[in-house]
């Protein structure tokens, strides 16, 4: 039986991984959390061993074979983060982490960092080629963590960094959820002229890119996370209503305007400002070609279904 140590465990692709594995007999969970007692009641239904100290001591102890490191300070648009708490949590404690899977016996380490590692927005599609460049705080201390784990020489040892794009699924209460009270509401979409892409990642896919590398199914190294085909953000609100039934209008307001009322919103602090302006209406298109070449199989859940299934249980 592999036993994969999950930081992070609480948070939404923790959770999700523990769900996906709880009928997997050839994977036992181990987890670790900054509130050990709050992951031990969250997940008091599955059979689930806790680590509270994250020393290579504990690690062998627990016979971990792979560790996936989930823990950090997510992409944050309210300003609550300062740089040195990105560089702290992202960084410099994937590198203490890290250290202590090299002295261990455990034999892989899945970093999953964010495509915001590499570039923060672009029209370009990204690839693994693409020259990382990212801008943001967040994107940056993942970036260094990356370069360290890639430049620390350690034999008989397999790492891998994973680099998702936006992931949805259950229980994520994201933009996509934003984006769906505001379809429900019946407001019109006034954002009908931007035409953009976005690449998505089902949870369901996410899940599935882990088991095939606990599986020894997949070769160490970087790779970028997202479902097959990108979606503009009309389409998505049209598969949104046609997911509750509710008929959709899309206006095509001048962009000069929008961008306007944007200003106004981030200048008295409401929900529609230049922030998720920007969010919804950017092109952030990712190829997956390098994945699905080193898999060999396509992923089990294609961009459409994965979304509708997220869409599905904003309303049950």
């Amino acid at each position: 039986m592999k036993k994969v140590l999950i930081t992070g465990i609480t948070g939404f692709l923790g959770a999700s991984l523990v769900h996906f594995f709880h009928e997997n007999k050839g994977v036992r969970i181990v987890g670790h959390s900054r509130d050990i007692e709050k992951a031990k009641a969250k997940f008091a239904d599955y059979e689930i061993d806790f680590i509270d100290n994250l020393s290579a001591e504990k690690i062998d102890k627990n016979n971990i074979d792979s560790i996936i490191h989930l823990a950090g300070i997510a992409h944050d648009l309210s300003g609550k983060y300062r740089p040195h708490d990105y560089q702290r949590v992202n960084h410099e404690k994937t590198i203490e982490l890290y250290e202590k899977f090299v002295k261990s016996k455990a034999n892989s380490f899945v970093f999953v960092s964010s495509v915001k590692a590499v570039v923060d927005h672009t029209d370009l599609v990204i690839n693994e080629d693409f020259n990382p460049n990212p801008t943001s705080e967040y994107g940056i201390s993942k970036r260094m963590a990356e370069e360290f784990i890639m430049n620390r020489d350690c034999k008989d040892k397999r790492y891998f960094i994973l680099r998702p794009c936006m992931i949805h699924g259950p229980g994520n209460k994201g933009n996509l959820n934003l984006l769906y009270k505001f379809v429900k509401a019946g407001v019109p979409y006034p954002l009908g002229a931007f035409e953009n892409k976005r690449s998505f990642l089902s949870i369901d896919n996410f899940c599935f890119t882990i088991q095939k590398i606990i599986e020894d199914h997949l070769k160490p190294g970087t790779y970028l996370l997202a479902d097959d085909d990108p979606v503009s953000a009309n389409d998505l609100v049209r598969l949104i209503g046609h997911g509750i039934n509710k008929k959709v209008r899309i206006f095509s307001l001048p962009k000069i305007m929008i961008w306007n009322l944007a200003k106004i919103g981030s200048w008295i602090n409401v929900p529609f400002n230049t922030k998720t302006i920007t969010k919804l209406c950017e092109n952030m298109v990712v190829s997956n070609q390098k994945l699905l070449l080193n898999l060999n199989e396509c992923l089990p859940v294609s961009s459409i279904e994965g979304l509708k299934k997220t869409i599905k249980s904003f309303h049950g």
